[in-house]
């Protein structure tokens, strides 16, 4: 299901879905920025002015560029 996240305050992000249906509370989703990959699980979704919106709890998160460096140094450690 896609969706655009609208927001990100402390552990909890906002976004709307791409869906006429909203997914069920408690189900896992992922959000991805240019940064961050963000994983966490659904609270509350409601409507609002025909936008369906859910609210997530995020649980874990990844530094996008710490990953990418610690896989290039795998991948340096594994060439040798």
């Amino acid at each position: 299901m896609e969706g655009r996240l609208l927001s990100i305050e402390g552990r909890y992000a906002e976004a709307a879905v791409d869906s006429d249906n909203l997914p069920a509370r408690g189900s896992l989703v992922e959000f991805q920025t240019s940064e961050t990959l963000y994983l966490g699980e659904i609270e509350s979704g409601w409507s609002d002015a025909g936008t369906n919106r859910i609210r997530v709890l995020i649980e874990h998160s990844l530094d996008l560029d710490k990953a990418a460096a610690i896989r290039r140094l795998w991948n340096a450690d594994n060439a040798e």
